[in-house]
């Protein structure tokens, strides 16, 4: 009787583990999917609505690069803005953000995507 007892524990202790992995790779990878973007994109505008009524359209590109700087090397910034500093550039009269994100767990192939967040400069 103690064994099929202690089978069961077995048992639901690596249901358990395997649930628990499951769940934490789902989380991860709507971050990695869906919020960080987001938080991107947000302060892109927040940094742009900081340029776009003070300045003539001809500056503020130079203005926005300005405000862009002092804000990714601020602590205020995202991991993801912070990395983004050699894949970030005028495409255009469009800013375009670009940074890697991954997610990495044990005994799993590591998701890894370059993301792009685009802000147009009208």
């Amino acid at each position: 009787m103690l064994e099929i007892l202690s089978r069961r524990n077995n048992l639901y202790a690596i249901i358990l583990a395997v649930a628990v992995l499951l769940i934490s790779v789902a989380v991860k990878y709507i971050i990695v999917l869906f919020s960080t973007p987001a938080k991107v994109q947000g302060e892109l505008n927040e940094v742009y609505e900081e340029v776009e009524n003070n300045y003539p359209l001809s500056r503020r590109p130079a203005e926005f690069l300005i405000v862009w700087g002092e804000y990714r090397d601020s602590d205020e910034c995202s991991n993801a803005v912070y990395q983004s500093v050699f894949g970030s550039g005028f495409e255009g009269n469009m800013y375009v953000v670009s940074y890697p994100d991954s997610i990495e767990f044990p005994g799993l192939p590591t998701f890894r995507r370059q993301f792009r967040i685009e802000k147009l400069m009208d």
